[in-house]
């Protein structure tokens, strides 16, 4: 294939059709017309012999063709983009940049707001989006650039991520503050005999460190209520006897703005944070900065826990 036919804009085309999964989307994303990018993406099916997108009821879907190219062309665009703006330092005051995050419940509730208050007080243009992709999915999407930067407990096992580990986190229990038997201490007998309230992580499989920990102590408690969010868990906490045991920072955050307070676990133990991203992003200014900020306030939080 002669390269010098292939003209960038379409490769600009192709990846906001293909992340917008819509010609209206991308056309208003990139501030084209529709008919102009029907056109490119005619051009470009003429030039790589695949229709590269089948209309839906709800936009457009890829080929498996198209799925292959995705990932190098978001890649390529990028490269092109810090080959144009060189090293620039990266202001948060002028930027328009927009980022997009997993950082599941504990980031949302933790992080979010000290990244959006630090935005806010440098008047910046900068944009946050947050999503929630399965863990099927979550390589697909960091690999074509539509997720930035990943929070979780364990590091990335491949090759085409970078990750480093901000810090560590403990566990503290949390009830109603006028929880009929908990006080201001809790045995590890107590703790097992009461009714709980447990997350259940994504792609979690087998028992969790706590019930491995109780079970070291000839101990089993009750999982009277397994959720997927903490959205509801002051809710049920606040009317119920269950107990839930949950990473301090968010713990901190649910009783300073509810009636529920914080007991030591009697099960002690510290979960690893990781962020994970994309290895073409390592010397992007805008993504070290976003991450280094993330990292650091993390990092701050694990050193404050009581």
């Amino acid at each position: 294939m002669n390269l010098r036919s292939i003209d960038l804009n379409l490769l600009n085309v192709f990846d906001a059709v293909f992340t917008e999964g819509s010609i209206t989307r991308a056309a208003e994303k990139i501030g084209m017309s529709q008919p102009a990018i029907s056109s490119a993406i005619s051009r470009l099916r003429h030039i790589v012999n695949d229709e590269l997108f089948e209309r839906t009821g709800r936009g457009v879907k890829p080929t498996p063709r198209a799925l292959e190219m995705a990932a190098p062309i978001r890649q390529s665009l990028a490269l092109f983009s810090q080959a144009l703006e060189g090293h620039q330092e990266f202001d948060i005051s002028t930027s328009g940049r927009e980022f997009s995050l997993a950082l599941g419940d504990y980031g949302d509730l933790v992080l979010l707001p000290k990244l959006i208050k630090t935005l806010q007080d440098c008047k910046s243009k900068v944009k946050i989006q947050t999503i929630s992709p399965s863990p099927a999915d979550l390589k697909k999407e960091m690999l074509y650039g539509n997720l930035d930067l990943h929070m979780w407990i364990a590091r990335t096992q491949d090759v085409e991520f970078s990750f480093n580990q901000a810090g560590t986190v403990r566990e503290v229990c949390v009830v109603r503050d006028d929880h009929p038997t908990v006080k201001d201490k809790l045995s590890i007998k107590q703790y097992a005999e009461l009714k709980h309230l447990t997350f259940k992580l994504p792609s979690a499989y087998g028992p969790s460190m706590i019930d491995r920990k109780l079970w070291e102590h000839g101990l089993v408690r009750e999982n009277a209520l397994s959720v997927h969010t903490f959205s509801n868990v002051p809710q049920i906490l606040m009317s119920t006897d269950l107990i839930s045991s949950m990473p301090i920072p968010i713990a901190n955050v649910l009783t300073k703005n509810h009636p529920l307070k914080m007991v030591k676990s009697p099960v002690d133990f510290e979960l690893p944070i990781f962020f994970s991203w994309n290895k073409k992003d390592d010397n992007d200014p805008g993504h070290m900065w976003l991450r280094n900020y993330l990292m650091k306030t993390q990092k701050n939080l694990g050193s404050n826990e009581d």
